[in-house]
């Protein structure tokens, strides 16, 4: 027989959820659960804006791709490197990189 649900089990972590925590799966390595920043997330929403503009896509996992790439990045040189080590395949347009990494920018100093 099944039975009527209770109580959810409480967590032996003794961790607070708050909601805003994502499971990355990477194909290369393990799982991981990630906090999202406010950061992230409104970069990554700016990001996924600029794909559905400039190639009419809208891919959340994409955009949370890139942005982690771009970080850290002091100029589009550098992020356009990394971006290629990640997503070299993808073949992004110089201008696309650009409007990207300064969104990423803007949104890290607070313009957006």
């Amino acid at each position: 027989m099944i039975g009527m649900r209770t109580r959810a089990p409480k967590s032996t972590e003794g961790k607070m959820v708050n909601g805003r925590e994502t499971l990355r799966l990477r194909s290369k390595g393990s799982a991981t659960v990630q906090e999202v920043n406010e950061f992230e997330e409104r970069a990554t929403k700016k990001v996924d804006d600029l794909l559905e503009s400039y190639m009419g896509i809208r891919d959340l996992e994409l955009a949370t791709t890139i942005v982690e790439a771009g970080r850290d990045k002091n100029n589009p040189d550098d992020f356009a490197e990394a971006l290629d080590s990640v997503l070299g395949d993808f073949a992004f347009p110089d201008v696309f990189l650009f409007d990207v990494w300064g969104a990423i920018r803007d949104v890290k100093n607070g313009k957006m």
